[in-house]
């Protein structure tokens, strides 16, 4: 098992994820729709207006991919 900053199973916010992978919110949403990053939604407060988080360790290991772990 990989050493994670964090839980691997734990969940992140999009301004965390994407402040890990050193991108912009808007990309982080347009690779969650295209595949690149699976995200897990929370239909909480409405099943129209859930809140899509993302599991750290699918985060750290694209960010491992593109060169920005320390």
């Amino acid at each position: 098992m990989k050493d994670y900053p964090t839980h691997p199973d734990l969940y992140m916010d999009p301004v965390d994820a994407a402040e890990i992978l050193g991108i912009a919110t808007s990309t982080l949403r347009t690779w969650a729709r295209t595949g690149r990053l699976e995200g897990v939604v929370d239909w909480f407060p409405s099943p129209t207006n859930g809140w899509r988080y993302y599991r750290a360790g699918d985060v750290y290991d694209l960010a491992e991919e593109r060169g920005k772990t320390t």
